[in-house]
C-alpha cells in the first residue's frame, strides 16, 4: 500500500490511513490501519478498491440494533476479509440526544464501554493487517479508538487531535450533499454533534488521563494484558 493518508471512495467516507505521524521510535506505518465512516452499502468500485488496498480485516463500530438494521455489506462477504463488530456506542435517532455535549457521549462511551473498547484492542492485537475499521460517519467511535491507538504508539496529543479534527472538514461536503437531497441520512443539526471539535477529543483523553492513568491504563482496567497492548501499539510502528 502506498504512503497515502486520504483515501477516497464513492460510498466510503472520511477515509484515511493512521500512518505518518511521529511517534516513539520513528513515525507510524502507512498500510496497516485505516479508519473510515460507512454510512451506506459500499459501491461495486469500493469493494474492489477495499481489496485493491489488501484488507483483510474490517471492524465495525456501529451499535448493535444499527448494524442489525443496516447489515454491513462485509459480513457476508466471501472474500477473504474477516468481519467483526464490536460497539462502541449505539447511535439512533430515537435516543441520542441533540442537547447532549459530544464530549459527554464521548465519556459515556468510554465509561459504558469500556469492555468493548478492551475487546477491539484485544481482537487488534491478533488481527492480520491491513485493517480498517469504521463506524457510520467514521468520526466519532472511530475518531475515539484511533485516538487511542495513536496514543499507545506514542503519538503526541496535538497529532492525536489533528487527526481527530480533520474529520469535520471531510464530513462538510457529504454532510451538505446528503441534506440538500434529504436522504435522511444525516438527521441531527447540532454542528457540536456534527463537527469534530478539538476540545472534544482532547477533554476525553484529559479524563481518560485524570480518572485511569491514560490510555494503556484505562485499557489494563477492562482486562487487557500488557502483551496485547504491545502488540496492538505496534501495528502502527
Amino acid at each position: 500500500m502506498s504512503a497515502q493518508r486520504r483515501i477516497v471512495f464513492e460510498h466510503i467516507i472520511n477515509c484515511r490511513d493512521l500512518g505518518g505521524y511521529p511517534c516513539t521510535g520513528g513515525v507510524t506505518q502507512f498500510g496497516r490501519l485505516l479508519r473510515c465512516g460507512i454510512p451506506r452499502d459500499p459501491s461495486p468500485g469500493d469493494m474492489e478498491k477495499i481489496k485493491e488496498l489488501g484488507i483483510k480485516t474490517v471492524i465495525d463500530l456501529r451499535g448493535d440494533i444499527e448494524a442489525v438494521e443496516r447489515p454491513s455489506a462485509f459480513s457476508y462477504d466471501s472474500n477473504d476479509i474477516r468481519y467483526m463488530q464490536i460497539s462502541l456506542l449505539e447511535v439512533n435517532p430515537a435516543i441520542t440526544r441533540p442537547d447532549v455535549p459530544l464530549r459527554d457521549i464521548y465519556t459515556h462511551s468510554v465509561e459504558t464501554y469500556g469492555e468493548n473498547y478492551a475487546k477491539v484492542i484485544s481482537a487488534l492485537a491478533e488481527v492480520e493487517t491491513p485493517a480498517i475499521f469504521h463506524c457510520f460517519l467514521g468520526k466519532d467511535r472511530t475518531g475515539i479508538l484511533a485516538s487511542m491507538l495513536l496514543s499507545l504508539a506514542g503519538v503526541c496529543m496535538p497529532d492525536i487531535i489533528a487527526d481527530y479534527q480533520v474529520s469535520g472538514t471531510y464530513l462538510t461536503p457529504f454532510y451538505k450533499k446528503e441534506i440538500e437531497e434529504d436522504t435522511g441520512l444525516i438527521w441531527e443539526n447540532s454542528d457540536d454533534h456534527l463537527q469534530s471539535h478539538p476540545h472534544n477529543i482532547e477533554t476525553l483523553h484529559a479524563f481518560i488521563e485524570k480518572k485511569y492513568g491514560g490510555v494503556t491504563d484505562y485499557l489494563k482496567s477492562f482486562g487487557v494484558s500488557d502483551e496485547e497492548i504491545k502488540r496492538a501499539a505496534g501495528l502502527l510502528l
